[in-house]
């Protein structure tokens, strides 16, 4: 929750107490730089893994996601932010969504799921292996 907090002082420092930003006073750097190392980067091992998230927080906290129909992702099929901003209208946007993230909304190719599945499948495999191998012996 601290790298939420760094965030929401960033934004108070440009903000004066203003209900509405600027969106090209917004700090985006250091949201970006909070969200890929504070939030979500403490838990990442693999470089491949930092630069997709990476892509995806750069790619969503820009100036950009103040347009009307700005894309969550890079993909055809990536959704808009809702037009409106009450809570009622955001959860029917939420409700609105697919119950399964497709793959490519997060820079991932569309193979990502059967991918994942394959690598699942060969390890439990592999340990039946092993088991087998050790009743065996």
């Amino acid at each position: 929750l601290h790298a939420l907090d760094v965030i929401d002082a960033l934004l108070s420092e440009v903000s004066n107490k203003k209900a509405q930003l600027d969106p090209d006073k917004i700090p985006w750097d250091g949201i970006q730089e909070t969200l890929c190392k504070g939030v979500f980067g403490g838990r990442v091992t693999k470089p491949a893994d930092q630069e997709i998230l990476d892509n995806l927080v750069c790619g969503v906290f820009t100036p950009k996601c103040f347009d009307v129909n700005f894309k969550l992702g890079e993909s055809d099929d990536a959704p808009t932010l809702p037009e409106g901003s009450s809570k009622e209208e955001v959860f029917r946007w939420i409700e609105s969504l697919p119950s399964q993230t497709p793959p490519t909304w997060i820079g991932l190719g569309s193979d990502a799921e059967a991918v994942r599945e394959k690598k699942i499948a060969e390890n439990v495999v592999e340990k039946f292996k092993v088991v087998g191998d050790s009743l065996s012996a």
